[in-house]
């Protein structure tokens, strides 16, 4: 029986990248994604529907989430409706359980990206984004947020 909540993803598990990877916290689902690697990415309704799947399915566990920029380009930017429109689902139906926001391997494009979400997002989901220099293996093994 497959689990995936993505009908897409059960036909074709490139289309999308947001999932839960191993962590060191039995406590908090990590959550990661590197928008370059999703062979659907331009399909904006079925990346929103990917995602609000999966949160729904996290059933209101504290969560974290690893966005992984590598790849990602003014290509992947120009999709700011769909990044807006993620923010603004995960600051209105799923924030309040989202812990930490780590940023990887951030290029300019996705600087552009957030600032265009920045002025939607509440002060808390402000405080928690931050950019690293850190390895997924070294996110996966922390063990508090």
């Amino acid at each position: 029986m497959n689990t995936n909540p993505c009908n897409i993803c059960n036909i074709d598990p490139s289309s999308h990248s947001f999932h839960i990877i191993p962590s060191s916290n039995p406590d908090i689902n990590l959550f990661y994604s590197c928008p370059a690697k999703a062979t659907k990415y331009f399909e904006s309704e079925g990346v929103i529907e990917h995602f609000k799947n999966h949160l729904e399915k996290n059933n209101g566990k504290p969560w974290a989430y690893i966005l992984d920029c590598k790849g990602f380009t003014l290509k992947h930017a120009t999709q700011i409706n769909t990044s807006i429109a993620l923010a603004d689902m995960i600051t209105n139906r799923f924030g309040e359980s989202l812990q930490k926001v780590w940023i990887m391997n951030p290029t300019w494009t996705i600087h552009i990206v957030l600032k265009a979400m920045i002025p939607i997002l509440t002060t808390r989901l402000k405080s928690i984004i931050e950019t690293t220099d850190k390895t997924l293996e070294d996110l996966q093994k922390m063990t508090f947020f």
